[in-house]
Parts: C-alpha cells; structure tokens; sequence
C-alpha cells in the first residue's frame, strides 16, 4: 500500500506543474465579455433586472432589497396609510412599526442591492465606447444606462441621504459619502443626458426607459427638492450630519425645472389615462399598464422568463385557500385615517380598501383570465349583556356603525386582516404557470396620473394655480363614475389651500404607490400626521356595542400596530441609518444623525 501511495504522489508532483501552466479553453472577464452589440445588451438587461431581483453577487437572497423582494415596504412606510400587524414574526415589518436600526435587514439589503445596480451601469458606461456599433446605438446605450445610475442612486439620496458617488466600476468601495447637492447633480445630469439622447421607445421593449420617462423622472426629482427646501425639512439634523442639507437648492428654479420637463410628458408623450383604474393593477392586463405606465418594474408571465417573487410582499387582499392566489395581507394592515380619507361614493375607496378573499370566493374573467373578488370589508360583532338583577344572559350580533353611512363596507378590522390593502389582483390559482404563492404582477413606478399630479404641483409653484387645477382634477374625472359623481367628489374634495387639496388627490389616487412617505416627508408632515392616527377612529363610539369593539380592538392588529409605530418614531428617521456592516466594511463613511 506504501508503494502505491508513494506512486500516486509521485506522479501528482510529475504532472502538476504541466497542468497548472495550462490556459483554460474559456475565461469570462470585463475585460474580454463586453466585445459585442449582444453581450451589452445582455449587460443593459442586468441593470433592469436589478430593479426586482432576488440575488445578486454575494447575496444569494436579497430580502426586502429590490422591489420584487419587498423593497415596496420600504418606499411605502413608515407614514399614516398603513401599518404592521402585530404577529411574533417583525422581519420585514420594521419599516411600518417604526422600529428599523442599523441591523436591519431591509437597512441593510438595500444598500447593496442598489448599488450592485450602480456598478452594473458604470460597467456599461466603461465598455460602451469600445463595442463596434454605430455611434446613435452607443449613446442610446450610455443614456439608458445614465437613467438607470440616476434610477438606483435617487433611491439611495431619499432612504440615506447623502452616500457614495461611485462611478467606477472597479471601485474598490471605501468612497465616503458625499453631500447631497452633489448626489443630486449626479442624479440630474444623468436624467438630462437621457432625456436629450432617447428617442421614444427604447432598446428593450416594454421595459426600457424612454425621453418621457426620463423627463418624468426629473419633474418627480425636482419637485422633491423643491418641496424640501421650501419645507425645511430635516433643517435640525444638518449640524449633526451636514451632509444632508437643502439649503443649496433653488426652490423656484427646480420647480421651473419640473414643470418643463413635465410639459413635455404630458403634451408630447403617446400615454395616456386608460378608462378602469382597476386594470392598472392586474398580473394579466400589461397591455393597459404599458399605456399609462411609463415605467415599471416588469415581470413576465410566461414561466420561461426565470424568476418570480414571492406574493407576501405585495398589497393584495389576503388569502383563504383554494383557488386564491396565497398572499399574507394581514402583515400590512391600512389605517381607518386612509380608509376616511376616501368620500364613500369614491370608486377607488372600495377598489383599494378590501376585505380578505373568503376560502370559496366570488371570480370574475378579465379577458379570459379568472381572479377572486375580495370580499367587503364587514365584520360582525357577537357581545353579551348580563342583567344585573336577574344574571340573565343576552347574546347580541351587530355592526358597528360606520363613521360614513355606506351599503357596501365599513371598515372594521377586528382580526386585523378583515381590512386589506387590496390595490393590486392576483389571478387565480392555476391561471399562470408560477404558484400560488408566487406572482407575474409589474409594479407600476411612474404612471401618467402620478404626472399630472407632479405637473400640477410644478404648474402651482410657476404662480399658475388655475391651470394646476385642471391638470390635477383631470385625475380626478378618470376616477369618478360619471358627470354628477365627479361633481360631487369635486366639491367633496376641495380645499382652498391647493396643496392641502393635492396631497390628499395624491394619496387617493397612488395609496399603496411609495407616494404617501415621500410627501408627507418632503413637506414635512410625517411628524404630525404620524402622532395624530387614532387607534379607536373605527366606528362611533356609542352605547355598549362600541365599548365591546373598542375593548376587542384593543387587542387587535392595528391597534398595537399604530400605537408601536406612535412609540417608535422619532424625525431624525426621515433617513435611514447607515447599516453597522456597511460602517465596518468601508471606514470612510459616516452615521446619520442621532442614529
């Protein structure tokens, strides 16, 4: 046996320095990949990928940090339109409590999700000038790939504030943060240079950005900007952290930006309002969303087109088994201040505010394909009275009364879940090639209403609030049923202060759309408008029925969940804190203040 072994090793040490002087047949690097037209289209591919994807190098499960893996949770809360349920399990519910840190892992996963994103661009930007195609084709390349930069790093700027500006992609990441003013002349430099070089489709169909979208982006930026000066938000944290400061933007001047940039969307672009506002939010109707929507985060239907996310981390109405689409709507409650917010003859207050799917629901066919009708948000209440003389036993059944009078609903969250965030429709079980638990949905990231909105807020600040008017209700007619219905929710909803008027037309017609957060933030109002929800605003508080709600409510969801967020918010939360791995991987950056 000694003598075979010393054979074997004998031999091992003849042959090994011939085989490890030996080139492999293939070896994939920058620097020999990006040599061809179709290899930087697959590398453009990669950039829009990132916006839903569940891996990236490194992270083979990127939770919470893209869109596809619930990165909604963080651009949705915390604010007043929805909160956390009050389950044992608090992963992927921080945001909407209020209680997120350093550890976090929605702090944490984002981070590097997005900026993978970036450094897939600036490998594009690296290589481009070098692959043999014509000069239009690479800067088609380049502005796709500078929208997307400024795609990735916007996200950033709003979460963080000031970060990293890399634009190498061999970086070797030990940059520090940079201050906001120059994030933001990234960001818009960028847009500018795509909204000068594309054309009006772009080279991936249905999913590449375009001029329009590029200008939309810059009206949403600008406008941001604007309000944050104009508000003075985060004013009291600068000294701490100078580096998230406003005070170098010109308010007036953004806000002439935006709405040059917006006219040109909504008097240039093909898109358009679509009639049902309900088909804006389908897995199967992505031929209407593509005629509003600007820009999406896609994902296919067909199953030959890889990976679908998990349908826990979108608002749908929960589920109950059987042919419905398994969703777990009860981990993100609305708030009845959302709910109220809504005048009863609204179309879209019942669309977005559901009840759950019930095990055996109603289905409707939206061109062929089946989806379950959640059901109306009604709950009963069984209580009983004793009578104190006799020690009889009456056992009563009955609804609250609503604060508004409605045949259809009423909020009523007992169990938590019995309300739902029911914006977005999954097909029935069994209709598209994924599970049940998985879902095809593309998640609409800039629709023309959003832009009417933003150009109706430009249009105010350029001193034309007549004008901005018109542009805002149009958003407002689409909703409405008919003539009389958009009277009367137009006298409903108006208010003499505009802004005051259009923030609420911004969160009925975008709630569950990342809008809420931001406004309440840029015009800083999250403070306030958190402190001020009401766990008991369910129904009137009258007589011994709405002392057994209110007394059963008290354990429930929403009643823990609103009062741990009241708990845990604090205004130096506007920004996320730098992840504690991110601060021990790179020693050049800074905390957040008070974090």
């Amino acid at each position: 046996m000694k003598k075979i072994a010393y054979f074997i090793i004998a031999l091992s040490m003849a042959c090994s320095c011939d085989f490890l002087e030996q080139k492999p047949y293939s070896s994939v690097t920058p620097e020999n990949f990006y040599s061809t037209e179709e290899q930087m289209r697959m590398a453009l591919v990669s950039c829009y990928e990132t916006i839903n994807t569940h891996k990236i190098p490194g992270l083979t499960y990127c939770q919470y940090g893209s869109y596809g893996q619930g990165l909604l949770y963080i651009m949705n809360a915390p604010s007043d339109d929805v909160c956390a349920s009050n389950g044992t399990q608090n992963e992927g519910l921080e945001m909407e409590w209020g209680n997120f840190n350093e550890a976090s892992r929605v702090v944490r996963y984002f981070w590097k999700v997005f900026y993978a994103g970036i450094n897939r661009c600036n490998t594009i930007l690296a290589y481009v000038k070098d692959i043999p195609m014509s000069d239009d084709k690479k800067v088609q390349y380049e502005a796709e790939a500078r929208f997307m930069r400024a795609f990735f790093y916007y996200h950033l700027a709003w979460n963080y504030g000031g970060v990293p500006i890399v634009t190498n992609f061999a970086s070797k990441g030990d940059e520090a943060r940079s201050p906001l003013k120059d994030v933001y002349k990234l960001i818009l430099d960028d847009l500018d240079f795509a909204s000068a070089n594309l054309g009006a489709t772009g080279i991936i169909p249905d999913v590449s950005a375009n001029r329009f979208t590029a200008d939309a982006y810059i009206g949403r930026i600008c406008n941001y900007l604007a309000a944050c000066k104009r508000s003075g938000i985060g004013a009291d944290l600068v000294a701490e952290q100078p580096l998230n400061d406003f005070a170098w933007v010109d308010a007036d001047a953004m806000s002439r930006k935006a709405c040059a940039a917006l006219d040109s969307v909504v008097t240039l672009s093909p898109y358009i309002l679509i009639d049902d506002y309900s088909r804006l939010f389908r897995e199967t109707t992505k031929t209407d969303q593509h005629k509003e929507c600007l820009f999406l985060a896609e994902l296919a239907e067909a199953g030959s087109e890889g990976y679908w996310p998990n349908s826990f981390y979108i608002h749908t109405p929960s589920s109950g088994g059987g042919v419905v689409p398994t969703a777990y709507g009860g981990r993100h409650v609305p708030t009845p201040r959302g709910f109220y917010m809504y005048s009863p003859k609204d179309p879209r207050r019942d669309y977005n505010y559901t009840g759950k799917y019930d095990v055996a629901p109603e289905i409707e066919k939206i061109d062929g394909v089946r989806y379950c009708i959640p059901g109306s948000a009604q709950t009963l209440i069984t209580y009983t009275e004793v009578d104190p003389e006799t020690g009889t036993e009456t056992t009563y059944t009955d609804v609250p009364h609503p604060i508004y009078d409605n045949d259809i609903q009423t909020y009523n969250p007992i169990s938590g879940i019995a309300m739902c965030p029911g914006k977005i429709r999954l097909a029935c079980n069994g209709e598209l090639q994924h599970t049940k638990s998985q879902h095809a949905f593309s998640y609409p990231l800039m629709r023309l209403a959003d832009v009417y909105l933003m150009y109706a807020e430009a249009l105010y600040y350029c001193g034309d609030e007549t004008e901005a008017r018109v542009w805002m209700n149009k958003v407002l007619r689409r909703a409405a049923k008919d003539e009389d219905n958009y009277n009367e929710l137009l006298a409903a909803y108006h208010r003499d202060d505009f802004i005051e008027e259009l923030l609420e037309s911004r969160e009925r017609e975008l709630v569950f759309e990342f809008s809420r957060k931001w406004d309440l933030i840029r015009f800083n109002k999250i403070d306030e408008a958190i402190a001020s929800l009401d766990g008991e605003q369910v129904a009137e508080k009258k007589g011994i029925l709405a002392d057994r709600f209110i007394n059963l409510y008290k354990d429930g969801y929403l009643y823990v969940g609103i009062n741990s967020l009241k708990d845990n918010w604090f205004h130096h939360k506007i920004w996320l804190p730098i992840s504690e791995e991110q601060m021990a991987i790179n020693k050049n950056l800074t905390q957040n203040a008070q974090w």
